[in-house]
């Protein structure tokens, strides 16, 4: 960092190249100002920032593929439980579920162990309670005769009929990518809701 033609963090006089006590924040005229800037609230607050933007940098170089594919999945999930936010569940049709440990999940209609390449298929994944996804298995038959209810038997069948994995590769760039898209997806559904 160049601290020529640069004013002390601390007492603002301009510090000359040659003398300056320059750190990753601020350049400064001497040790003592560089003191007096770390003690005081504004240098505090500073040194809070960075190294909070540090830390932040340092956890994105260490994310693994499992990292991004775990953040992509949650972003989806919000997203199917805004879109389907004014339906009742897909395999039981209640709306509500407080004995269960309440809230909703994202069910997927062929699981993402079996079918791993429908993980992110719109038509494969809709609001589900609780008790049925978890403690059912997912209730599959009356989520299929729901589905079919919902978007018509030949997206079902079709849906059924998927069984290649594509040739493409799921990278981190590409989870990246859908995590943005389905979070943006979501507040377009909730903004256009209020």
């Amino acid at each position: 960092m160049k601290a020529a033609n640069r004013r002390c963090k601390q007492c603002r006089k301009k510090v000359p190249a040659e003398s300056a006590f320059v750190t990753q924040l601020r350049a400064f005229c001497s040790f003592e100002c560089l003191q007096a800037f770390t003690k005081s609230d504004q240098g505090r607050k500073a040194i809070a920032k960075s190294s909070l933007a540090e830390t932040r940098e340092r956890k994105q170089k260490l994310k693994t593929k499992s990292d991004y594919l775990k953040e992509a999945q949650v972003a989806f999930n919000a997203y199917i439980r805004a879109r389907d936010a004014k339906d009742a569940c897909i395999s039981c049709g209640q709306w509500t579920e407080d004995k269960y440990g309440g809230g909703w999940d994202a069910g997927h209609y062929r699981s993402t162990g079996s079918a791993p390449h429908l993980r992110f298929h719109l038509h494969n994944c809709h609001k589900q309670c609780v008790k049925c996804n978890r403690h059912r298995s997912g209730s599959a038959v009356d989520y299929r005769l729901r589905l079919i209810e919902k978007i018509g038997i030949e997206k079902v069948e079709a849906l059924e009929s998927i069984n290649e994995v594509k040739s493409m590769r799921i990278n981190e760039e590409y989870l990246i990518r859908l995590k943005k898209i389905f979070n943006r997806k979501k507040r377009k559904v909730l903004q256009s809701r209020s």
